[in-house]
């Protein structure tokens, strides 16, 4: 009898993205909701590697990504929301895309290139609070970013999540004013440029 040994947890952090519903409504059809996601993936790519993140799996609306630790996650959460402000800045009004940020530092159970367990479980529940254009966190991230940021984050409050054991204190981080709008705009540019001609 083989008795398989039992799978070994990681503490890491998890962040999740989600476009929000009301933007995904505005989207005239199929083929230019395509168009949009394909731009908005395109911008995660091409940030994540900076932050040391890795894509766990893309998801209908957004991404399921992993970071060494929060300070990592928050600032890749940062820069994806000022780079989609920018973004936004540049495009018509239906192509626009609000994103939510959900991001936990906790517990994982890696599996055939996926992760699992509580931790991720939280995270997407972080996420589905989250208000567009912001950062919600859990408390344990929260810890790891103290003195870190321009603002501290500010607690929301402890509730109960679906099939979380424990009540969660829940904070949000909102991206700071930029100087680099700007930039980011003309960045933003000429990467939805090399986007399209690439198709």
């Amino acid at each position: 009898m083989v008795v398989e040994a039992p799978e070994l947890g990681k503490l890491a952090a998890i962040l999740f993205t989600g476009i929000e519903a009301v933007v995904r409504q505005s989207w005239r059809d199929e083929a230019l909701q395509q168009v949009v996601r394909e731009e908005h993936a395109l911008l995660v790519r091409e940030l994540l590697p900076r932050h040391g993140g890795r894509e766990v799996k893309r998801l209908d609306d957004g991404f399921l990504l992993e970071f060494e630790g929060g300070p990592s996650a928050v600032d890749f959460g940062l820069e994806l929301q000022r780079a989609l402000e920018a973004r936004n800045g540049a495009v018509a009004a239906d192509r626009r895309v609000v994103m939510r940020v959900g991001v936990h530092v906790g517990m994982v159970v890696h599996r055939d290139g996926d992760v699992f367990g509580e931790g991720v479980n939280l995270a997407a529940r972080i996420e589905a609070l989250a208000r567009p254009g912001t950062l919600y966190v859990s408390e344990s991230v929260a810890r790891q970013v103290e003195g870190l940021l321009s603002s501290p984050p500010v607690r929301l409050g402890r509730g109960e999540m679906k099939n979380i054991r424990l009540p969660v204190a829940v904070y949000r981080i909102d991206p700071p004013d930029s100087s680099h709008r700007r930039p980011w705009l003309s960045r933003m540019r000429s990467l939805l440029s090399r986007g399209s001609t690439a198709n």
